[in-house]
């Protein structure tokens, strides 16, 4: 392991890398925004490095209150995505030329938790639910946020998921919530899947 690779190692077991997935289009007069932004600093607080997107909205919400606290904040910006620039309070870039390779990042975090957001946020949340699911590995997810509930119930009554499934995600009202659920689920590490079975 060369001396870069060490130093990160070091950085990540010091700071786990928290994923936080979220709209880019929400900005700071929705509530949700604010919510975001508490997020960041309780992630902060708590001594997490956070991951995002990179973008604005939510991602830039949830990086301002962490870089507010002094916390470390990764972006994964797309390098082929013309007309949109990382947000500011980003303190390292990790970039991407494919989505493949982003969600790749944000499968490899301790955690991610789920903000409200569109096809893309959703499109990760999916991703890191199957993860669990298929891969057994232990990946506490955490969805924030009054839109989340209906989702699922949708989800159970019209796609072939069981409560083993369901019992991969972990809901919260608010960020203090989100925070106490990814701790216990940090500490717990038995948040895993059975295995591929479909």
């Amino acid at each position: 392991m060369n001396e870069e690779a060490a130093e990160k190692q070091e950085l990540t077991e010091d700071r786990p890398e928290i994923g936080v997935l979220g709209s880019a289009r929400l900005g700071e007069d929705d509530e949700r925004w604010e919510q975001a932004r508490r997020l960041g600093e309780l992630l902060a607080n708590a001594g997490f490095a956070i991951v995002t997107g990179g973008y604005g909205g939510l991602m830039a919400a949830v990086s301002r209150g962490a870089h507010e606290r002094g916390g470390s904040v990764i972006g994964l910006p797309m390098g082929h995505w013309g007309g949109v620039k990382p947000n500011r309070w980003n303190s390292e870039l990790r970039w991407s030329t494919d989505y493949g390779t982003r969600i790749n990042h944000l499968l490899h975090c301790q955690a991610i938790i789920a903000l409200p957001g569109g096809v893309g946020t959703l499109s990760e949340m999916a991703m890191a639910w199957a993860a669990g699911q298929t891969e057994g590995r232990s990946l506490p997810l955490i969805l924030l946020g009054a839109c989340w509930p209906p989702l699922l119930q949708a989800i159970r009554a019209h796609l072939v998921v069981n409560d083993r499934d369901l019992d991969l995600l972990r809901l919260a009202a608010s960020p203090e919530e989100a925070l106490q659920k990814l701790q216990a689920g940090l500490q717990e590490k038995t948040w895993r899947g059975a295995g591929p079975h479909g």
